[in-house]
């Protein structure tokens, strides 16, 4: 299984950290291994999937709202399931925060749509967070989005196989609510340094990010 695919020639990242002092607190910018921030946050272009309750899931529904992407498949036998609890957890921190999570919410892109249909994502996804959307798409959308985050994939069918392997990318990619990649979680991933910094970087951006 594939776990690295953050480019970080393309990130030419800085960090976020919160830094405290005896006036208050404040944050800056300091190195850190769980979230890569983009210098300019990247607009993305459009594209076109089919959600778990088979509505339209395209650019217009990430505006509004920052969005956490992790791309995966129903079939994944460690990865998606460690990384899809580990948000959830991540979410229940959110939601008791001071700024809650109304302006959250989490997508899980399926990247193996021959077998990952509606039904099937749905009780995948709601199993780990009724909140929790699915979506797929053919090759073409699904490399329209992938390929603006960096996110790389790959899937060997055979035919006549069911069973059939599928690498993708561990990270996570969170999308402002301008429908602006922001950032990149990367692998080992934390429920609560995904928390605790997504905290600092919503409080920082504020009404730049709406």
């Amino acid at each position: 299984m594939m776990t690295t695919v953050v480019l970080a020639a393309m990130l030419g990242g800085v960090w976020l950290a919160a830094k405290y002092r005896e006036n208050g607190s404040r944050a800056v910018l300091l190195p850190d291994q769980v979230m890569t921030l983009l210098p300019e946050p990247k607009p993305l272009t459009a594209f076109a999937f089919t959600d778990h309750e088979n509505r339209v899931f395209d650019l217009s529904r990430l505006k509004g709202k920052w969005s956490f992407l992790f791309f995966g498949y129903t079939h994944c036998p460690d990865v998606c399931p460690t990384t899809l609890a580990t948000l959830a957890r991540a979410h229940e921190s959110m939601a008791k925060s001071k700024a809650g999570a109304e302006d959250v919410q989490f997508v899980f892109i399926s990247v193996d749509p021959n077998r990952d249909t509606a039904g099937k994502l749905r009780q995948y996804v709601t199993y780990f967070d009724a909140s929790f959307l699915g979506v797929a798409g053919d090759d073409a959308e699904l490399g329209k989005l992938a390929g603006q985050l960096g996110a790389v994939y790959q899937v060997e069918v055979k035919p006549g196989a069911e069973n059939y392997p599928v690498y993708h990318t561990a990270a996570v990619f969170l999308v402002d609510p301008r429908a602006r990649y922001h950032a990149v979680f990367a692998p080992p991933l934390d429920a609560e340094g995904i928390s605790k910094r997504f905290e600092v970087l919503r409080e920082l951006e504020g009404p730049r990010a709406t």
